[in-house]
């Protein structure tokens, strides 16, 4: 039986394009940011360079054998 993929797009939070950071992960942009920034303030992150990404996720179910 043949491999099983769901590809999802997602956005993250990124730093000047270095990487994604974790815990950020969400279907929405504006999700991404509020798990980012919980207390708001978005802007000042914003200034110091920090940018949401959109992150494609593959998740590949396998059969254990």
């Amino acid at each position: 039986m043949a491999s099983r993929r769901v590809r999802k797009r997602m956005y993250a939070v990124s730093k000047e394009g270095i990487g994604i950071i974790a815990g950020t992960m969400s279907y929405s942009r504006r999700g991404a940011i509020e798990h980012f920034t919980p207390l708001g303030n978005w802007q000042q992150y914003k200034r110091e360079g920090y940018r949401t990404v959109m992150a494609k996720v593959e998740i590949i179910h396998r059969t254990v054998q």
